[in-house]
Formats: C-alpha cells, sequence, structure tokens
C-alpha cells in the first residue's frame, strides 16, 4: 500500500504517518527550527519506504528536523491537497478579502473538504497551534510556519504554482 503519494480516501482516519509524526513532534517542540531546517534526505527516503511498503518504524532514531521533512512531504505529496485543488482559487487570493469575508471563506472552505481531509487538517492546526505556542523556543510563528507549511496544504491542479507568502501567512492562521 503507498502511503506517500496516495490519497487520504484510501482511509478513514487520520493516516499513521501523520499521528506517527505529530507524535514524535510533540515531544520535540522547542526545536529551533521545526519545519524550517532541512532533515537528512536518506533517512527521509528510508522513512517513506518504511510507510510505503508497511514496516514499522522507529521515528525516535531521527532528528526533529527529519520527522517534520517527512510529514511537509507526505502532505506536498498527496494526489489531492490537504484543502483540496477547489479551494485553491480561493486561499491564492485570500488578501484581496476582508477579515469578515476570510471568516465567511474559511468555514465554507472547511465545510467543502470532505471528511477525512477535515480530520487530517484539525489534527495538522492543532498541532501547529502548539509549535506557535513555543515561538520563543523553536522560532516558528505563525508567519514562519504559514511559509513553510502553506504551500503543502494547497496547489493548483493545472500548473505548478506558488502562493504569495502574503497569502499563506494569513490564510494559515484563519484555519
Amino acid at each position: 500500500m503507498r502511503v506517500f503519494g496516495g490519497t487520504l480516501m484510501d482511509t478513514d482516519e487520520v493516516p499513521q504517518v501523520v499521528n506517527d509524526c505529530i507524535e514524535y513532534l510533540s515531544k520535540n517542540i522547542k526545536e529551533e527550527g521545526l519545519f524550517r531546517r532541512c532533515g537528512n534526505a536518506t533517512e527521509l527516503k528510508a522513512i517513506k519506504e518504511c510507510y510505503n511498503t508497511g514496516q514499522s518504524i522507529d521515528l525516535s532514531n531521527y532528528c526533529p528536523h527529519t520527522i517534520a521533512a517527512t510529514l511537509k512531504t507526505y502532505l506536498r505529496e498527496l494526489n489531492i491537497p490537504l484543502l483540496t485543488f477547489e479551494a485553491y482559487p480561493t486561499i491564492s487570493s485570500w488578501t484581496d478579502f476582508t477579515a469578515e469575508t476570510q471568516i465567511v471563506l474559511c468555514k465554507k472552505l472547511l465545510e467543502n473538504v470532505p471528511p477525512v481531509h477535515y480530520c487530517c487538517l484539525r489534527a495538522l492546526v492543532l498541532f501547529l497551534n502548539k509549535v506557535i505556542s513555543s515561538c520563543t523556543q523553536n522560532l516558528m510563528t505563525s508567519q514562519n510556519l504559514s511559509i513553510v507549511i502553506g504551500p503543502n496544504l494547497t496547489w493548483s491542479r493545472h500548473t505548478i504554482t506558488t502562493l504569495r507568502t502574503s497569502t499563506i501567512s494569513t490564510a494559515l492562521p484563519s484555519i
């Protein structure tokens, strides 16, 4: 069963890789530059292989940056992004809307994501809120997190596009 590069529709709960990464990273939440610093590419490849082949894995054998990279890679390699392709046009123009409109749009976006996407997004956002709460130690403010996590949550179906930093940094805290 392919975990990386698959879809969330293949399961009816938060994927194990997401739960495992969040559990491990919660114990290392004060690590400076969590999600910003690169993990070890060789180790990341080995972790992906373990998940993709159903092998058991002990994430405590890896550094927090590699596990953060694992989570980002999993999200980025989903066939359908966590916030879905349909949400991309709205999110990419987020700063064009007033704060009041953003709240309405956010609720509408969340109502329209598939249930398993919502469950995964909820787990991720609750965890990222904890990361932000430790920003004095890990230096990962909401703006920093939105820059490194935002592009892994949605993208265009038709083209390879990069969301503007300002769009990402205002969208994530609203979720």
